[in-house]
């Protein structure tokens, strides 16, 4: 199992809930983790035998606390600008489907590895949050993990980016889309409808780390 499926599993454990304690996002995480990790152990085999399963479980229990609208539009970057509101809406649909194929391939590849949560430090903005954590593999790696958040209009914090072992998500599924509307001669159709992350270029970056 690649890391980004290994990390995948542990990352998403931890984003159910966020809205439940606007005051510190960072108990609410750590909550969360120790309910949503038991919970895959638990049912581990039958999630491996139902795809479907899997991809409920990330669309039920995972996506609705990720600001999928903002980071599908941080990942088009500047043709966001240049699509129309349909194209942004496909972009949107078609992104989301791709994290929960992506994510729940990883649910079954946690192996109980280990979440340690730093201490939460609040930012000058009451309406940004910042949660450091570090995931201990089974061989003793430690792996940094930075969860972005901002706090919606219904007072609920959403995540809007993650860094991972020092890895810009956003920012690196930014520069694949970008990469896919000059492949396909500046057709922003194209790249929507080809759209898909791009993991092993992660594996490869974080195994030069």
């Amino acid at each position: 199992m690649k890391f980004w499926q290994r990390m995948a599993a542990v990352l998403l454990c931890a984003l159910p809930m966020l809205a439940a304690a606007a005051d510190s996002p960072q108990t609410a995480l750590q909550e969360a983790t120790n309910v949503l990790l038991a919970r895959i152990l638990k049912e581990k085999e039958t999630l491996k035998k139902d795809p479907q399963a899997l991809y409920r479980l990330v669309d039920e229990n995972i996506t609705p606390y990720m600001d999928i609208d903002g980071i599908a539009r941080g990942v088009m970057g500047q043709y966001y600008r240049q699509a129309s509101p349909a194209q942004r809406t496909q972009f949107t649909t078609v992104f989301k489907q791709s994290l929960v194929r992506t994510y729940a391939k990883g649910l079954t590849a946690y192996d109980n590895q280990k979440v340690i949560f730093k201490p939460y430090k609040p930012g000058a903005d009451p309406k940004k949050a910042q949660v450091d954590l570090e995931v201990q593999g089974n061989t003793g790696q430690i792996y940094p993990v930075t969860f972005q958040m901002r706090l919606d209009n219904a007072g609920a914090w959403k995540v809007n980016n993650i860094l991972l072992n020092g890895i810009n998500l956003g920012l690196t599924f930014r520069n694949q889309f970008g990469s896919a509307v000059e492949a396909n001669s500046g057709s922003i159709d194209k790249a929507i409808t080809g759209w898909t992350p791009d993991t092993k270029a992660l594996d490869e970056k974080t195994a030069k780390k």
